[in-house]
């Protein structure tokens, strides 16, 4: 019993003698160079196919190379893909560095905050990409396949999905009502949780879901 004593005695002095593991951002380059430290960066830049973002590094997950485009997670399951843009400011053991996209194969973040704003509105692109967002501006405009034009609140809206089939939108209003439209060339000014305002063509979204 008194050696059982001793030897919690010895773990409890041990982990208070112990220093606390540090937490650090990790940086992988193209020719296998592993560095520990912190990314001193913002916002990261990168270019999808359907808009240039800047995204709140506070936020980000993960940056990783997937034959040759950058997949870029975000808190929440929110992910981009694209182009890096963004030169990457390194600090490890005390010294600053710089790193081109060229260089870059991965970034784990040690540490990443929630979304707590602009949230009203679930996006899927037909790149696979997905994020969090909030509408700039109230209603949309629509020609409905009977011919009218509609002006829709999107505090009335359920839904926008693309029905590949029919190549059309299928619109879901909140009182249960349904509305297909053409949305092609159409726009929408979204404000994503990660990053800035952005002007999202209709062309490349595949579902929004209100929230």
């Amino acid at each position: 019993m008194r050696r059982n004593f001793n030897l919690i005695i010895f773990l409890v002095v041990i982990i208070f003698i112990l220093p606390p593991a540090v937490s650090a951002d990790q940086l992988e380059l193209q020719n296998g160079q592993s560095l520990r430290g912190e990314v001193q960066n913002d916002s990261i830049q990168i270019t999808t196919n359907y808009a240039d973002l800047s995204i709140q590094s506070r936020y980000l997950n993960k940056i990783n190379r997937e034959n040759g485009t950058f997949i870029v997670r975000a808190s929440e399951n929110n992910n981009f893909r694209g182009e890096l843009l963004s030169e990457i400011v390194f600090l490890a053991n005390g010294a600053e560095r710089r790193f081109s996209a060229s260089e870059i194969n991965i970034i784990n973040f040690s540490v990443n905050d929630s979304f707590n704003n602009n949230k009203d509105l679930s996006i899927t692109i037909n790149n696979g990409d997905f994020f969090f967002a909030s509408t700039v501006e109230d209603t949309i405009s629509i020609d409905s396949t009977l011919g009218s034009t509609l002006n829709l609140n999107y505090s009335n809206l359920d839904s926008i999905e693309y029905l590949n089939k029919e190549d059309i939108y299928l619109i879901k209003r909140s009182d249960g009502s349904d509305i297909k439209s053409d949305l092609s060339g159409e726009k929408i000014i979204v404000w994503p949780a990660a990053a800035e305002i952005i002007e999202l063509e209709f062309d490349y979204v595949r579902k929004l879901v209100f929230n």
